[in-house]
């Protein structure tokens, strides 16, 4: 009866498609059964990630829509899956072991593991980024606010007008942050409790301290004025130390960055002598592997070297 069809079509090319038709059917089967529970891991997982950058924006002031932020996160993910592609793409198609490759170095960039800030990790690097920048301009302005209120006690003003004085005088954020608290206060949450409010979104030692010397000095009495100028002394005096230690520690840092940022350096160099010599780190197997290999490498190096240069205060 095969001799009614061309002769491709013979008995072990028909097997072949229906051994193929069998598995695009059982796929089919894995993925109507698993996908509504895949769908619900990748949603819960998103929506956890929008709600905690939504949450981090507002402790920032800041308004940002939730579909910017989901938003964010695709297009972080689909730029460095094509940036994965491109690094690859000197690799040959034709062999299935290099296929591995490439989809080894993609998912590394899309996912970021071990903390590294590429892909589904980046929007998050950025928002923390952004948290301790503000939180660092906080701590900056915390010296003049104590001096600010200190000075208003000495006045005669009280401490909510001291504090007011601050939103009114000081730039953001610490303005911000004074004028949330008062804001709390004037809608009938107590003073304490709105001070620790303000303790919980900084999160400082140097705003528990103060949060804490307030709300002491306010049930046993005490001069308020005498205490923000010995807190403010002791947080000048660390910030003094703080900044010995960082120029002590300045050459262990620069030499670090230099060690971790050599090869890269290198690699540009060779690139712009010999680009068909360096290219077979990227056009190879082998190249690769060591490229993973040096990758490594460096990142334990540098993770050591910071926790050598890196002094608590």
């Amino acid at each position: 009866m095969f001799h009614l069809f061309p002769q491709f079509w013979d008995g072990l090319t028909m097997g072949r498609l229906l051994a193929l038709g069998v598995g695009l059917v059982a796929w089919a089967g894995v993925g109507y059964f698993s996908a509504p529970k895949a769908w619900e891991i990748f949603d819960d997982m998103t929506h956890g990630y929008v709600r905690w950058m939504q949450t981090e924006f507002d402790r920032m002031f800041l308004e940002v829509s939730v579909p910017l932020c989901l938003l964010s996160i695709v297009s972080s993910v689909l730029v460095f899956g094509a940036f994965g592609m491109f690094l690859t793409s000197g690799l040959p198609w034709d062999h299935p072991g290099y296929h591995v490759i490439r989809a080894l170095v993609v998912s590394v960039l899309v996912a970021g593991p071990f903390g590294l800030p590429t892909g589904y990790r980046l929007p998050r690097a950025v928002v923390e980024w952004m948290w301790q920048r503000r939180i660092d301009l906080f701590e900056d302005q915390l010296l003049d606010a104590l001096a600010f209120m200190s000075n208003g006690l000495k006045s005669g003003l009280s401490l909510l007008q001291s504090m007011d004085m601050v939103r009114e005088e000081l730039p953001n954020p610490i303005s911000q942050e004074f004028a949330l608290t008062l804001n709390q206060q004037r809608l009938g949450v107590p003073l304490e409790d709105a001070l620790i409010n303000l303790e919980k979104r900084i999160g400082t030692e140097d705003v528990q301290i103060i949060v804490t010397s307030i709300n002491i000095l306010r049930q046993s009495g005490g001069n308020l004025a005498e205490t923000f100028d010995t807190v403010a002394n002791t947080i000048r005096e660390r910030k003094k130390v703080s900044g010995k230690v960082k120029s002590l520690t300045a050459q262990g840092v620069s030499q670090g960055v230099i060690i971790v940022f050599m090869p890269f350096v290198l690699a540009g160099a060779l690139w712009v002598i010999d680009p068909v010599l360096i290219s077979r780190l990227w056009t190879t197997a082998l190249g690769w592997a060591f490229i993973f290999l040096m990758l490594t490498l460096q990142v334990i190096g540098g993770v050591l070297i910071s926790k050598i240069v890196k002094v608590q205060v």
